[in-house]
């Protein structure tokens, strides 16, 4: 029997992928960005499996009676709330694929801010050769703390390329039990959030947004970093205090900032943000990748056959881990 499989609102670097690598016995069926919805919910309503681009309406998986999983292809981005996807009753996952490319650009606005690669450029096009270069103002990563906010996948991804790599010390503050064996392995030491800020040369937040993260560093959290730190947020941008991020760049209080997320997205030009030196600011592109891009259409095909096989697929987010009708 062919397993119909419905791409919803997808974006265009997925399609050729996913059409080129369906297997025998599926057929894929594509419904572009800017489908009506009563278009999108007649073709769920036989489909054996969703997968979920941007912003798939809650009627539309509604429509999908007979569907057995559904796949988002993203971490998080257009997910409805959790209560939702746990009342459709299957299996709802969300990618895993991302760690290494958000680590690595992560690790990116860390040297950036370090060796001041924005002002450097700019001077080189305004036709100075070290004019009034400060050395003391450039910094290596070497032997820095680097505090982690978030010891995820991403997190863990991070502390074993900045300790490995570039032999700097890592602490992490994580809410969650993280096991012993996990920060034995990139040599990080657990500590408070106070203590981190306090501690680290450069922040990096790694956090998904949910009720405890929502602007967990705020101003008194600020407060506590060295007037030489940078901070970096690779996780959600309303996990940080913007407002407060931005009065203590713009009175020095930290040395500066990297940021791939931010409290409305995407960021207005009016953003002061944009405005100060001490800050680089990329569009939420952490996860961008080709590599990344042949990973998550590996994993929709392999989690697909997790479910008919009766097992559970990667990356779950539901109560709901497997389809009862379809367990051993």
């Amino acid at each position: 029997m062919t397993q119909k499989v419905l791409f919803l609102n997808p974006l265009k670097d997925y399609i050729d992928g996913l059409k080129q690598s369906t297997p025998e016995g599926f057929e894929l069926t594509v419904l572009p960005a800017g489908t009506p919805v009563e278009s999108m919910c007649e073709e769920a309503v036989d489909a054996d499996f969703i997968v979920s681009g941007i912003e798939v309406p809650e009627e539309v998986f509604r429509a999908a009676g007979q569907a057995k999983f559904i796949q988002y292809m993203s971490s998080g981005y257009g997910q409805l709330p959790p209560a939702v996807l746990d009342s459709l009753g299957i299996p709802v996952a969300q990618m895993k694929t991302h760690s290494i490319s958000v680590a690595e650009h992560a690790v990116t606005l860390m040297l950036t801010l370090l060796r001041r690669i924005p002002a450097s450029v700019v001077a080189l096009h305004e036709g100075k050769w070290r004019q009034d270069l400060d050395e003391a103002s450039y910094s290596e990563l070497y032997g820095k703390t680097v505090g982690i906010v978030g010891l995820g996948n991403i997190g863990r991804w991070v502390g074993k390329v900045v300790h490995h790599g570039f032999g700097a010390n890592v602490v992490f503050y994580d809410n969650a039990e993280i096991p012993l064996t996990v920060s034995e392995l990139i040599s990080a030491k657990q500590v408070g959030l106070e203590e981190l800020m306090g501690a680290s040369d450069i922040v990096c937040v790694n956090l998904p947004l949910n009720t405890e993260s929502d602007k967990l560093i705020g101003e008194a959290e600020l407060a506590r970093m060295k007037d030489t730190a940078v901070l970096v947020n690779v996780g959600r941008g309303e996990v940080i205090d913007e407002r407060a991020l931005i009065r203590a760049l713009r009175e020095g209080r930290i040395a500066g900032a990297g940021m791939d997320v931010f409290d409305n997205e995407p960021l207005g030009l009016d953003s002061e943000l944009l405005g100060l030196d001490s800050v680089v600011c990329t569009p939420h592109m952490a996860g961008v990748g080709w590599e990344n891009v042949q990973r998550r259409i590996e994993t929709v095909w392999q989690n697909i056959n997790t479910v008919l096989d009766g097992g559970i697929p990667r990356g779950v987010i539901t109560q709901t881990k497997r389809v009862p009708s379809l367990q051993h």
